[in-house]
């Protein structure tokens, strides 16, 4: 992986899940976007993978389904941007679909995003312990720094 020239950090990634992990690892991400005066990209995936399938109800057209949860999911993140990064102006928001880890290693790449925050044991169990979790594998493949925290104690 080649080296930035300029490790100025001006552009941060969150991808939340709306967890506890995420609440937490939130204060991080707006104070180091604060501390940095960097712009802080909020990010929220609508897992659409294989794991995810089950949730989905069949009397829905895959269109529908997808355009209802994209938008039940942006509204989650405006409500969650508004009490958890309150007063920050330097920030946006997105809703994409996908598998999460694979959506967030496009938009690092994408958008040349120079830190990621991260919360650990977001939706976790079973399904952690035979796909990974997210955070382990973004972490394996990023593309710049991941500021990753643990739960608090």
């Amino acid at each position: 992986m080649a080296r930035k020239e300029n490790s100025r950090i001006q552009k941060i990634l969150f991808p939340t899940d709306f967890s506890g992990a995420s609440i937490h690892a939130a204060s991080y991400a707006l104070s180091l976007a604060k501390s940095y005066k960097a712009k802080l990209y909020v990010l929220h995936i609508v897992d659409t993978s294989e794991e995810a399938s089950g949730f989905y109800l069949p009397h829905l057209s895959y269109e529908k389904l997808d355009k209802e949860l994209k938008e039940s999911a942006g509204e989650m993140l405006e409500k969650f941007c508004s009490t958890r990064f309150k007063g920050c102006k330097n920030i946006e928001k997105r809703v994409l679909a996908g598998e999460p880890y694979k959506e967030i290693l496009k938009m690092m790449k994408g958008m040349d995003i120079d830190l990621a925050v991260m919360g650990t044991l977001g939706k976790a169990g079973i399904d952690r312990f035979f796909f990974g979790s997210t955070t382990e594998r973004v972490m394996r493949k990023a593309t710049c720094p991941v500021f990753v925290v643990p739960p608090p104690r």
